[in-house]
């Protein structure tokens, strides 16, 4: 059973889904699984795969998309100095809303607000919560298992890894990175460019800056439950070295990993290697979520 939820992150209005299990019997609860989408991806394509595979495995799922894009509302940045309060406590202010921007550390804060929704879930163990992310939310998998005790489990497909700690003291990069960043604190909010090397086939645009402060291959060292890491073999967004094969080297020793290349490049693994990567993925959550 699928059901509308709203989720509120940083007073921002997350659309979101909740997957609940057709046998799920009354004060019940069972192991539940966040889903992340990659750099712009919808829930609506995971509302209609991954989601209601694993739901069908008997596992709560909860899918919502990132503020600003999609069903979701965007954070407001107000162009003006915000007036009094009026006698109802509501201000009217002229806004501008903040749309289809990569930020890695803002999206990092919706899936912490979206666990955060999770753990007051009536019909979910608190206990068995997985996280499983791709593309870029594959990344952001990796980096909320190396920092958020609460989860317990992970699966990241073909994960984008962000910058290496060597590439982002670039004194070039920093300095391009630092402009764009002065300009917006100084109230430019149009002033964040397409990141150079940005592929045309990714909508929105990059965050440069948090970009770079952004090192999910660091913190994966912390990792230390369950995690799957699905590549493809010609991974054509820098590579495997800076996808599967760099997250896999970062937790290999430290916990229980597997580690799975299917041939073809980044898109295939939602299209020819689909079911295979989501049989395996849900797979790997029976395994160590379920009782």
């Amino acid at each position: 059973m699928q059901n509308p939820i709203t989720i509120w992150s940083e007073g921002t209005r997350l659309a979101a889904d909740l997957f609940i299990p057709d046998d799920l019997s009354e004060g019940e609860r069972r192991p539940a699984i966040l889903l992340c989408h990659g750099w712009g991806g919808p829930k609506a394509h995971l509302n209609a795969t991954y989601a209601p595979h694993f739901c069908n495995a008997g596992f709560v799922c909860v899918t919502f998309d990132y503020r600003g894009w999609f069903e979701s509302d965007a954070r407001l940045i107000t162009m003006d100095a915000q007036p009094g309060v009026d006698d109802d406590g509501t201000m009217t202010v002229r806004a501008k809303p903040v749309r289809e921007i990569v930020d890695p550390l803002d999206q990092n804060r919706d899936i912490h607000n979206v666990l955060d929704y999770m753990m007051g879930g009536a019909r979910i163990d608190t206990d068995r919560i997985g996280i499983w992310g791709s593309s870029f939310g594959g990344g952001h998998a990796v980096y909320l298992g190396g920092t958020d005790r609460r989860i317990r489990c992970i699966v990241s497909q073909v994960p984008g890894m962000g910058q290496r700690e060597d590439l982002a003291s670039a004194k070039d990069m920093i300095a391009a990175a630092q402009a764009v960043a002065t300009a917006m604190s100084r109230g430019d909010i149009d002033s964040v460019p397409r990141p150079e090397g940005q592929p045309e086939s990714l909508t929105g645009v990059g965050h440069f800056p948090a970009m770079l402060r952004y090192f999910p291959r660091a913190v994966a060292r912390n990792i230390r439950v369950p995690i799957l890491i699905i590549d493809q073999e010609d991974e054509e967004y820098g590579g495997r070295e800076n996808s599967g094969l760099a997250a896999y080297e970062a937790v290999k020793d430290n916990t229980i990993c597997k580690y799975h290349v299917f041939p073809g490049t980044h898109y295939d693994v939602y299209e020819k290697n689909y079911k295979a990567s989501a049989d395996m993925a849900r797979d790997w959550f029976l395994e160590h979520l379920m009782p």
